[in-house]
């Protein structure tokens, strides 16, 4: 077995903490049990840096983190335990970095902060990525097919550009872009500059705003800032409510994400959403 991040990976805690009581082994249907079971028991969020915190990548604080303290993180948290987790099993797997498309437009070029995994199983890389909020397939999408390709109850395809790969998906309004594949696979030290700039950077859209998003049954729920949205199915639109109160977001949190937040680290999520302009 091997695990890049450089410690050992307590695979059974892992287990536990996505409920996943099945063989592992580096097959297909064993990555497909993977990436479902760790999207829906380990939610995006980016509670840590609303709390000025820098996410720590290395294996025994990603394993603190998400596993024994039973928290979610943002893609360079989650992918880069999925990737452990992958590569303990057997899985050939690999970084890849990408830049952040959606919501962006075509003209400004976004910087290299996010993070998601290549396998290849059978001979066929794919896409692999648990950790890039309401957007991330729950299964793998083939990195060399140009069609539409149905991941959980999202749509996805693979757009040619020039020599990177930009992902989109569909939602009830049609096609829209999610992130640029970029060519190679990063470096560790490239992992930790662009966590740092996610977590750090005054114009970083994870340090002003809350985002938390995992797969439920039939589709996904996402909290952005007050907003807390139910996709079934992902490309459907979504049914809204505004949370207002401390006690609102503690009991969606905590009900709805699964989500184990300590108060201070709450008393900094409302501070931080009192920060945000008025609607």
């Amino acid at each position: 077995m091997n695990v890049s991040l450089g410690q050992a990976l307590d695979l059974e805690a892992y287990r536990r903490r996505i409920d996943h009581g099945a063989t592992l082994a580096p097959t297909r249907e064993c990555l497909d049990r993977l990436i479902l079971a760790h999207a829906t028991a380990i939610p995006f969020e980016n509670i840590e840096v609303l709390a000025r915190r820098v996410p720590k990548l290395d294996l025994a604080g990603l394993q603190d983190k998400l596993v024994r303290q039973r928290r979610g993180g943002y893609c360079f948290e989650q992918n880069s335990l999925f990737r452990g987790v992958l590569q303990a099993v057997g899985f050939d797997a690999r970084p890849m970095e990408a830049r952040i498309r959606a919501g962006v437009p075509a003209d400004v070029v976004t910087g290299r902060t996010h993070l998601a995994t290549r396998v290849v199983v059978d001979g066929v890389a794919l896409l692999v990525d648990v950790g890039c909020g309401t957007i991330a397939p729950t299964a793998p999408l083939v990195l060399a097919s140009r069609d539409e390709q149905a991941a959980g109850t999202g749509f996805y395809r693979f757009v040619d550009a020039g020599n990177e790969l930009l992902l989109q998906s569909r939602d009830a309004e049609g096609w829209k872009d999610g992130y640029q594949l970029q060519p190679g696979a990063p470096h560790a030290i490239d992992c930790e500059l662009g966590n740092w700039f996610v977590a750090t950077h005054p114009k970083s859209m994870l340090a002003h705003n809350l985002l938390v998003g995992r797969a439920i049954a039939g589709g996904r729920l996402r909290l952005f800032n007050r907003t807390l949205a139910t996709f079934r199915p992902e490309c459907a639109a979504p049914t809204e409510q505004v949370l207002r109160t401390r006690a609102e977001f503690a009991d969606v949190l905590a009900d709805g994400f699964g989500l184990d937040v300590a108060p201070a680290d709450l008393d900094a999520v409302m501070a931080a959403l009192d920060r945000l302009p008025a609607a």
